[in-house]
């Protein structure tokens, strides 16, 4: 029986390591339970961010129909049009289900009708022929922006004004764009005619808009609001435009038998604050947007007349449903898991430091309690009573620590969210909880070291695992579940591991030999600290295996931040062409003549095109191939630093003269640069061109384009963001003049400010180039300005990558404040024996300077041993783990991003493992000066 005062003893002999393990199980429950609702609203913000930038110009999900008029079988209620396109827009909405039509706002809806036939005494008649009109009417408050009017007012609303009976039919008001106004004379006031089969309406012009600016969204989807377009006829042309009116002025078309369409946009917006960006929510969503594609018409507007599917007495069929967020959501699904992937792999680590610290303290309060430990088991006492009451023990400050733990991750989350798992904590606290016990069973009874057999057992074991290990994660490649990759997680602290039982392995004869060299010197304190340290490297282990893997941790932790910005500068570098400022749109809307424009020194104009190769040596074809043209020189001015330019300017022969072949030499020969993969195919080959846009012509390869020339961002605006597929030709001088000006392929001007002067003004570049960036009223891409500096400020504010730096920080952080544990532990583990020889050398009369580099000295092995060990494991892990840890998915873009280590980091965790070492051999030397030698002789012990 254990007495009252033996319990109070071992109490106050335990509560330091109590104290320890409390702290390990706190930090190790507040971790995992905090960390993921704050990255649950971190990838929130980041969906909400991509939902709003991908919805700016096009809608994400939109429905169409087109009516089927009843020939007044259904007489429409007057006034119903807004009200009829409210119930049928939000029973698209419904359909998406709830977890869908969460996320999607009020239905705005945009009427067209057929175009019809326009007649007046002052109305002129292009091409010989009446113009053609199609009324377009737009809800207010729509997603893309209000109508300005230069002059007049709106079409009047059903309602708005009050009517005055008169005996002729009211006209229908119409308002008429500046580009209508000047082609065809419309100005306010002016009456005109529309007119069908058997049927005519008065039309009242009240109001002339601007398109340079507002609506944009609507200028874009109906084009021919900004001007009227000639379209071919049979026989000859004509002009064909589109009015802006109100529901009335459709309302009263529709009478007449006149089908209209529809379409419906659902702005979407993700709840900053919801599920929606969980694995679970983007699931349900992408469920909804299945069955929603898949629905029938009877599931939206049911299959007889006697629902209420109807539209100003006529018909809805059907509704066809189109939507973009499914693409978003799936690319926003396979970040997150990379996201998740790479947390995991630094919760890992954190796991693996905290559960060695907490053997670290085990020990210490084995050592501290082994005489009464030897005491019990000498009266009788067995090893696994004396377990069950060190886990009982320990249970009592895991369970404080958890708790604690629990307080501070609530705290720590953000408020009215649920916590993240329990597992990770719990798997912690019982490795923190088990780990005293675990102690004493294994140095129970131990009297001699362990047989070498067993050691070389047990290093192969960890080298087979930590080798199997890697071969399985780059044979794998991505991990392609969700949450933690295993092999991704437990691979670092294998290869530690491995780390780790080298440098136990190559330190002692190191140290052996450095004493072997100490004893011919003349200094004493060098060969004692030296042989104390050889005596006690191989017992270093455990506090090595935490050096190391927070260095290692460190190390990489850095490299990941690092490696994200650098990747997203490139990416923002790619998306304007390597240009601080970019025009992105088809060529024959590009012009390189602007208003001037301060500070702009440079502007390089790169034309994209793509078409089908046929290699003239065998006929093997090349669809899909891309083209790009640009002027050399004018790159090479104005960035010299471009492979690209370097290339062109540096291969004779390709900005040569457009040669001639053919049948009377009809044909062009152009001169080209091509990509290494087609160039070491068909070296100096020949092949013919087909494009869009241009005739017969031929290609002669004069070169390679080297691989550094592939990620050159003048490259990125024709070539897009996605990956590369098919062969790839770059032209110069007169052969990029040839290049056809496709309107479905990005071309793009470059601006580039003046060598040495100041940067250009984003700002005052839209200004110039306005006419550029209007609305034109043509169906297609339009010219967009990219800004270099936005452009990085969206890929920053990314919550993802957010997320995975704060991750990688947090957790460099926390494994310092570890390894300092765990050193500090190991050394107060050592004390005693320290102290003994301190203390023999002061009575032999060292002096305080000597102590401390006797500390510093003894000290110095381990140190070096772990920055060595843990910056080779950081610098050594990208290459090892390969795919396993790509971070081209956080950055985007069509390549991985290239690996930078922050030298910063990696030299200010030296540094702090200096001055660690450099503290603890102060602290050590200053105790030492006030301990007697009688404070550590014992009785018939000698010096």
């Amino acid at each position: 029986m254990l007495t009252l005062r033996l319990i109070r003893r071992e109490a106050r002999i335990a509560w330091p390591v109590s104290a320890v393990l409390a702290l390990l199980a706190a930090l190790l429950t507040a971790v995992p339970l905090s960390w993921p609702p704050r990255f649950d609203r971190l990838a929130a913000d980041t969906l909400a961010d991509r939902v709003v930038r991908a919805q700016r110009d096009v809608p994400l999900l939109s429905a169409t129909t087109t009516t089927v008029p009843l020939d007044g079988l259904v007489p429409p209620d007057t006034g119903s049009l807004d009200r009829d396109l409210d119930r049928l827009g939000e029973r698209v909405r419904t359909a998406a289900g709830p977890g869908l039509a969460a996320v999607l706002g009020k239905p705005q809806a945009r009427v067209t009708t057929l175009d019809v036939s326009a007649s007046g005494p002052e109305l002129p008649s292009p091409y010989g022929k009446p113009p053609r009109f199609a009324l377009v009417y737009a809800q207010p408050d729509g997603p893309g922006g209000t109508v300005e009017y230069l002059q007049g007012r709106a079409p009047r609303q059903p309602g708005a004004e009050p009517r005055v009976p008169s005996a002729e039919a009211d006209p229908v008001e119409v308002a008429v764009s500046e580009g209508t106004r000047e082609r065809l004379g419309l100005a306010v006031g002016r009456r005109f005619d529309l007119s069908g089969r058997g049927w005519t309406a008065p039309v009242l012009v009240v109001g002339v808009f601007r398109t340079d600016r507002g609506a944009g969204r609507l200028w874009q989807q109906s084009p021919m609001l900004v001007s009227p377009w000639t379209v071919a006829v049979d026989p000859g042309q004509q002009l064909s435009g589109q009015l802006l009116t109100s529901a009335d002025g459709i309302e009263t078309i529709a009478k007449h038998g006149l089908a209209i369409k529809v379409a419906w946009e659902l702005p979407t917006a993700v709840d900053r604050s919801g599920p929606a960006a969980t694995p679970a929510g983007t699931a349900a969503m992408q469920s909804a947007l299945r069955a929603l594609r898949a629905a029938g018409p009877d599931r939206l507007c049911g299959s007889s007349l006697a629902d209420t599917c109807m539209l100003t007495g006529q018909i809805v069929p059907s509704l066809d449903v189109t939507e973009r967020l499914g693409p978003e959501l799936d690319a926003f699904a396979v970040q997150r898991r990379r996201t998740e992937q790479l947390q995991g792999f630094a919760l890992a680590g954190l796991l693996a430091m905290v559960v060695a610290t907490a053997v670290a303290a085990a020990r210490l309060g084995a050592r501290r309690r082994a005489g009464a430990f030897a005491l019990q088991l000498s009266r009788g006492a067995g090893l696994p009573r004396i377990g069950g009451r060190l886990l009982a023990e320990a249970a009592v400050a895991v369970g404080a620590g958890v708790a604690a733990g629990w307080a501070v991750g609530r705290a720590l989350a953000p408020p009215g969210v649920a916590l993240g798992s329990p597992v990770p904590a719990l798997v912690a606290a019982v490795l923190v909880w088990c780990a005293p016990a675990a102690v004493l069973l294994a140095s129970a009874g131990r009297t001699r070291p362990a047989p070498r057999s067993r050691r070389i057992v047990l290093e192969a074991l960890v080298v087979l695992l930590a080798a199997a290990g890697l071969v399985a994660l780059r044979t794998r490649g991505a991990y392609a579940g969700t949450g933690t990759d295993p092999l991704l997680a437990l691979a670092p602290v294998l290869l530690a591991l491995v780390t780790v039982g080298v440098l136990i392995r190559v330190l002692p004869p190191l140290v052996r030999r450095a004493t072997r060299s100490a004893r011919r010197s003349r200094g004493l304190v060098p060969l004692v600290a030296l042989a104390r340290a050889g005596a006690q490297s191989g017992a270093a282990a455990l506090s090595l295996l935490v050096l190391v893997l927070a260095m290692g941790y460190g190390v990489y932790g850095g490299l990941i931040p690092r490696t994200l910005a650098d990747g997203q500068a490139q990416i923002a570098a790619w998306r304007t062409g390597g240009a601080p400022v970019a025009l992105v749109g088809p060529k024959d809307r590009l012009s390189d003549e602007l208003p001037p424009v301060p500070a702009l020194g440079h502007r390089v104009t790169v034309t994209g095109a793509s078409g089908e190769l046929t290699a003239q040596d065998d006929g093997t074809t090349f669809p899909g191939a891309r083209f790009v043209g640009l002027d050399a020189a004018a790159l090479g001015a104005a960035d010299p630093s471009s492979p690209v330019a370097r290339a062109l300017l540096a291969t004779a022969g390709a900005d040569a003269a457009v040669g001639r072949t053919g049948t009377g030499g009809d044909v062009p020969v152009l001169t080209a640069l091509a990509d290494p993969g087609l160039a070491a195919r068909f070296p100096d080959g020949t092949f013919e061109l087909t494009a869009l846009g241009t005739g017969r012509s031929l290609v002669h390869v004069v070169g390679a384009l080297p691989e550094e020339a592939l990620r050159d961002p003048v490259l990125g605006p024709v070539l897009g963001g996605g990956p590369r597929s098919g062969a790839l030709l770059v032209f110069t001088g007169p052969s990029a003049e040839r290049l056809p000006a496709q309107k479905n392929h990005a071309s793009a001007l470059l601006l580039y400010p003046a060598v040495g002067g100041p940067p250009l003004d984003p700002a005052a570049v839209r200004a110039a180039a306005g006419a550029q960036l209007a609305p034109t009223g043509v169906p297609g891409p339009q010219v967009e300005l990219r800004d270099r500096g936005e452009e990085l400020d969206a890929l920053r504010s990314d919550g993802l990558a957010r997320s995975a730096r704060l991750a990688f920080r947090a957790t460099t952080a926390l494994g310092l404040l570890l390894a300092l544990g765990t050193f500090a532990l190991d050394l107060l583990l050592s004390a005693t024996e320290r102290a003994r020889t301190t203390s023999y050398l002061r009575t032999l009369g060292i002096g305080s300077r000597a102590v401390l580099g006797l500390q510093l000295l003894q000290l110095l092995p381990l140190a070096l041993a772990a920055a060595v060990g843990g910056t080779a494991l950081g610098l050594l892990l990208p290459a090892a783990l390969g795919s396993g840890l790509r971070l081209g998915a956080l950055t985007g873009g069509p390549f991985e991003p290239a690996v930078h280590i922050d030298w910063t980091i990696t030299a200010g965790l030296g540094l702090a493992l200096v001055v660690l070492m450099t503290a603890a051999a102060v602290l050590e030397a200053a105790i030492s000066r006030r301990r007697g030698l009688g404070a550590v002789l014992r009785l018939g012990e000698a010096l």
